[in-house]
This record gives structure tokens, sequence and C-alpha cells, in this order.
């Protein structure tokens, strides 16, 4: 049995906060945004996922919404840095605009066609 390893991301949490910042995404706020790397995922197409926290899990420890970015290391790391960034706009797409701890599906239908957008948007800016 292979156990997932977690590890936290600090240089993806700073990357994170620069997109948020730079495609003025005011709802969210970076600081209560973690990640985390994680290693031995079965996961086979997946190259990162969020996680949020739900509202009693929430209320019974008094704590405010937080998200944690996990980045399947064996698939996410190896990437060009255009498709890291828009897997991240991808993930943050997840999270509505009440920062409420819970997320949006994909079933709402528009997110590719948003992280297009905000991709463009980015790469105008030049931020790296």
């Amino acid at each position: 049995m292979i156990l997932v390893r977690y590890i936290h991301a600090p240089d993806l949490e700073e990357r994170v906060r620069k997109i948020i910042s730079i495609l003025k995404l005011t709802y969210i706020d970076g600081e209560r945004i973690k990640c985390v790397r994680s290693h031995g995922s079965r996961s086979v197409n997946t190259f990162a996922r969020i996680h949020g926290i739900s509202k009693a899990f929430l209320t019974g420890l008094k704590m405010k919404p937080h998200y944690v970015i996990e980045f399947i290391s064996e698939r996410f790391d190896n990437l060009p840095e255009d498709e890291k960034d828009k897997i991240i706009i991808h993930e943050l797409l997840h999270i509505p605009k009440t920062f409420s701890g819970s997320l949006l599906s994909h079933k709402r239908g528009r997110i590719d066609r948003e992280v297009k957008i905000l991709f463009k948007i980015l790469k105008q800016d030049n931020y790296r």
C-alpha cells in the first residue's frame, strides 16, 4: 500500500497569491489559500485539486474559511510554466465569490472559457 505524502509548498503559495493579485480576484483572500505538493497519488489525469472546509467544521472550530490546493507533484512539477498557471487559475475558479469554504463544481460549464480569458490577461501582464 502506497501512502500519499503531503509537503507544504510555500513557493506555490507565493505564485498563487501573485496570480490572484494580477487577475484582481479580490474576493479571494490569498493569505487563506495554502498549498501542498502530494507524492504518491494514484490519480491518473489530475494535476491539482482544491479542498474546501465544510461550514460545520468552520463553525465548530470558530475558524474563517480556508482552502488548500493540492498539487500532485508527479504530474504538476514537470509541466511547462504556462500550463502550471492555467491549472492554478482553474483551481482558483472553484472558489465561490462568497469565499465561504465551499467549492464550485465543474458542472457550471464555463470554467474552461474563463481559464482561457484569465490566462490571456495574465500573459499580457508578463508577470514572470
